[in-house]
Parts: structure tokens; C-alpha cells; sequence
């Protein structure tokens, strides 16, 4: 299952759903080889992009290593 790497997550959201909803969030995480948490996390920010609520994403020049 996929891990999140990045800033450290310190908040908890919370929220309830029926137990059928529950299911299909447990079966699309996994199609995704994802935790439902991690899942969610991306529902949510994919979201937030799309309404640009999230900013510009940080981008880091990478260094060029030349290979001999």
C-alpha cells in the first residue's frame, strides 16, 4: 500500500458515512493500492487544486549529474 511522504500530518478530519459508502471508498483505496486514508487525503487535495485553494506546488531544481 502507498505511503505519503512530505509534511507531517498533525490534523485529524473526521466525518461519518453509511457503511455501503465505507465499502466503495475500501475498494477504490484498494484498486489504487492505497490505505483509505491516503485515498481520501488525495480526494481532497486533487479537490482543492481543481478550486486552486491550494496554490502553487513547490518544485525543486534538480541537480544534473553527468554519468562517465
Amino acid at each position: 500500500m502507498g505511503r505519503s511522504h512530505g509534511i507531517q500530518k498533525s490534523v485529524l478530519l473526521a466525518t461519518r458515512v453509511t457503511p455501503g459508502i465505507n465499502e466503495k471508498v475500501k475498494q477504490m483505496a484498494f484498486r489504487e493500492g492505497l490505505y483509505v486514508s491516503e485515498w481520501i487525503r488525495q480526494l481532497i487535495t486533487s479537490e482543492l487544486r481543481k478550486q486552486d485553494m491550494l496554490g502553487r506546488p513547490l518544485h525543486f531544481p534538480q541537480e544534473s549529474v553527468e554519468i562517465q
